[in-house]
């Protein structure tokens, strides 16, 4: 009875051990697609020449409100966040690959060894 209660634990802290590395990166890639979407639509609406400044300030706000300052650059903080993102997305994969095989193996092993 004791063996299956830790191995039920065992397994169960795995689950849960991966399923928050899969979370994690999927909000990672959810918010840098966001990202990537509404910057590139802030650099559409800034090049539009048939909008007054007026007009593109508006459309911009409405796509993403800046967090920046009056004093930074408007947009500066998401497009630091934007390459932050992109590393990180670019690479998240093979390292997260190999977290995943190593809590398998040893969830496996750790298992296998109450009944060894």
């Amino acid at each position: 009875m004791i063996r299956a209660l830790v191995a039920a634990l065992t397994i169960l802290g795995a689950a849960l051990t991966i399923g928050g590395l899969l979370w994690g990166a999927g909000l990672l890639r959810k918010e840098y697609r966001r990202l990537v979407a509404d910057l590139d639509e802030l650099e559409r609406i800034s090049r539009d020449e048939s909008l007054t400044a007026e007009q593109r300030t508006a459309q911009r706000h409405a796509v993403r409100y800046p967090t920046s300052t009056w004093g930074d650059i408007e947009y500066f903080r998401e497009w630091i966040r934007r390459s932050i993102l992109e590393q990180a997305v670019d690479n998240l994969g093979a390292p997260a690959v190999l977290t995943g095989a190593g809590i398998l193996c040893s969830t496996a092993a750790g298992v296998w060894s109450l009944y060894v």
